[in-house]
């Protein structure tokens, strides 16, 4: 593995998000303002919502791309965090901030799932007093 390869394709990663973000920021600054109709309101409103998860994630992502860097100056970079086994080289060739072996993030994910499910079950509230009685049908008193 070509470590010196790597941390270039990292710094040019980086460099690439700085830009994006950048040019998000420039464009944030030069909008227009002015009467817009409600259907333009949305429309800017959902435009600004992507582009903030999109610099959300580029944020996540140089972030990353530091941890790695860092990992290639001080020798660690290529084990993974979770459990000390070496990443797969063509692992680290597709994401090269890449911080978990397969297997670990295999296992993230899963435990991401099922934190996601229960967040989005719906939950019963029982109030006492407010059931209704089967025979009559009325909410006792």
């Amino acid at each position: 593995m070509d470590i010196e390869k790597i941390r270039e394709d990292l710094l040019k990663k980086k460099a690439e998000i700085l830009e994006s973000l950048a040019n998000n920021n420039s464009e944030d600054l030069n909008e227009k303002s002015g009467v817009e109709d409600a259907a333009d309101v949305v429309t800017s409103e959902m435009s600004r919502e992507t582009l903030y998860k999109l610099s959300q994630a580029e944020r996540e992502t140089l972030f990353y791309i530091d941890i790695a860097l860092k990992k290639i100056e001080n020798g660690t970079y290529g084990v993974c965090e979770e459990c000390g086994a070496p990443i797969g080289e063509k692992r680290l060739e597709a994401i090269p901030w890449v911080r978990l072996c397969i297997d670990c993030s295999q296992n993230e994910e899963i435990q991401k799932s099922f934190s996601n499910k229960s967040d989005d079950m719906g939950f019963y509230h029982i109030i006492p007093g407010t059931i209704e009685d089967e025979d009559t049908g009325k909410i006792p008193e």
